[in-house]
């Protein structure tokens, strides 16, 4: 499950119960501020906290998604790194990749190799970790700590051609890639009465129209396409 973790901290102990073995947290900067500013609410130690409730209920690693926007959070890269020492935490950077009426443009845009030069000079040794197939994020860590840190580079190293991820919106519609523009409703296929089999093979004709490799930065920001709607608050 994707979350801003906001109300995750009380929701978490039943959804545990429940079967809930994966977990991400959005969280883009560690300054309480600048988090009111960018999700127009307070929070942030709330979120702070269902961080700390998710490793207590063995959570491992928690992962942590966070977008790197230039002039906003750049300066923030090697605080969230910092996190890792003590905390089993997986942070993830997300080079900052657009959709539609999210004002992007090249200029915000942090590089993967930007950021690893910025985290070097304070950790020299920080180093390149053996990823699994499939793996969307490049794996680091710093010698020694505890947790680890990611590089998901949608923008400068794509990695389409081996992501074997598929997504559910929380109204019900399946996107096999992130920045596609299309979308599968298996909600109305549910609501018709589709047999197991028929909403396999409308799957599996979903997954066969999947692009090698998305459209390129610029293409990309032209295309009308709509953010993840996160499952939970």
């Amino acid at each position: 499950m994707t979350t801003n973790g906001i109300t995750l901290g009380r929701k978490l102990p039943a959804l545990k119960e429940a079967g809930l073995n994966n977990l991400n947290v959005s969280l883009d900067t560690l300054v309480p501020p600048k988090f009111e500013f960018i999700t127009r609410r307070k929070g942030w130690e709330r979120v702070m906290d269902s961080l700390e409730k998710a490793m207590e209920l063995g959570y491992s690693p928690v992962k942590v998604n966070s977008v790197i926007m230039r002039g906003f959070n750049e300066e923030e890269v090697c605080d969230f790194v910092a996190l890792t020492e003590h905390k089993d935490l997986d942070v993830r950077f997300i080079e900052y990749m657009p959709f539609d009426g999210n004002k992007w443009n090249h200029n915000k845009m942090v590089s993967y190799e930007e950021m690893i030069r910025e985290i070097k000079q304070r950790w020299p040794d920080f180093e390149r970790l053996q990823d699994s197939p499939n793996d969307t994020s490049k794996a680091w860590r710093v010698p020694g700590f505890k947790g680890q840190v990611g590089f998901i580079t949608s923008m400068s190293e794509h990695f389409c051609g081996t992501c074997n991820r598929l997504r559910i919106t929380a109204d019900g519609n399946l996107k096999v890639c992130l920045f596609g523009n299309a979308e599968v409703s298996l909600r109305d296929a549910l609501r018709e009465g589709k047999s197991p089999d028929e909403l396999k093979e409308l799957i599996g004709a979903a997954i066969k129209r999947k692009k090698k490799q998305h459209a390129g930065m610029f293409q990309i920001a032209k295309m009308k396409n709509r953010p993840m709607i996160l499952i939970g608050g």
